[in-house]
């Protein structure tokens, strides 16, 4: 990697912090510049190393970055992204943390923008979404999906999917197409699930609450989830809801089909079900 490299973060939360902390780990002579909406983990980044430079709105400052990470909400990211666009020196690359790609492409190729970006999504994550928690080791081999533009330099995927090894991740080039229907299946249907099952108990248990009293590992490992950030799964889901309510479709299908080997008492299909997954998983 060029020695030098300056990299500005728009947010500092779990995601971005994280980002930020293991390039300040592996590559401890690089200048970072970070925005936060609130104070508090601006100051934090400030006073434990991660950044040099921490600023209270997007400004002129971030015009000598070389990359900019975009780490708010996935709706945020799009109005960030219309003011970096006047900012920005002409090589920078814009990248983005979320985990829907349709919608930040989209608005890239309406602004112009396409040989300023590569898409990216660290398939890490938890609960926890502030500062507070981020880590420099979060990310570590975790898959790191990147979305180049057809526009951007081959050159400049290169060196962002140097970065991504740098970290510690493991870097998966992958269409924002595809990728939108990957994640809709194995990240945003799976919160939808955990949230659902959650409120099947909290709609169905009785008044000495026996359910969620005796719910153990089983149900607390599947509804881990479901403790995340509201704000932020609705902006997920409503930004990925074609791709997720195709699958959701064909998961209740599925569920239907569950329901009719009970109801007909056939234990082959339930043996079946079982057995497949256990194999796949």
């Amino acid at each position: 990697m060029r020695e030098h490299i300056t990299f500005g973060f728009v947010g500092i939360g779990l995601i971005g912090g994280s980002v930020a902390k293991a390039l300040r780990r592996v590559y401890p002579s690089c200048k970072i510049i970070v925005y936060n909406r609130s104070a508090e983990p601006r100051v934090m980044a400030i006073n434990d190393g991660t950044a040099n430079i921490a600023v209270p709105q997007v400004d002129e400052t971030f015009n000598e970055r070389d990359y900019i990470f975009l780490c708010t909400p996935v709706e945020k990211n799009v109005e960030y992204l219309k003011i970096l666009k006047d900012i920005i020196k002409d090589d920078c690359i814009i990248t983005d943390v979320g985990s829907v790609k349709g919608n930040i492409h989209r608005a890239v190729k309406e602004l112009g923008l396409e040989k300023n970006f590569i898409g990216g999504h660290p398939m890490a994550g938890s609960e926890k979404t502030s500062y507070t928690y981020a880590n420099d080791r979060l990310v570590e081999n975790a898959y790191y999906a990147i979305t180049p533009t057809d526009a951007v330099s081959k050159e400049r995927v290169e060196e962002f999917t140097e970065i991504v090894q740098g970290i510690g991740a493991i870097p998966i080039n992958i269409s924002y197409e595809e990728h939108d229907k990957v994640v809709a299946t194995i990240s945003h249907l799976p919160h939808l699930i955990a949230a659902s099952l959650v409120n099947l108990v909290k709609h169905n248990d009785s008044k000495n609450e026996y359910m969620k009293t005796m719910a153990a590992g089983g149900f607390k490992d599947i509804t881990r989830i479901a403790s995340s950030s509201p704000e932020m799964w609705e902006q997920i889901c409503m930004t990925n809801n074609t791709n997720i309510s195709d699958m959701l479709q064909k998961y209740v299908d599925s569920l239907l089909e569950i329901k009719e080997d009970l109801d007909q008492h056939k234990g082959q299909g339930i043996f079946d079900l079982i057995s497949g997954s256990r194999d796949y998983r």
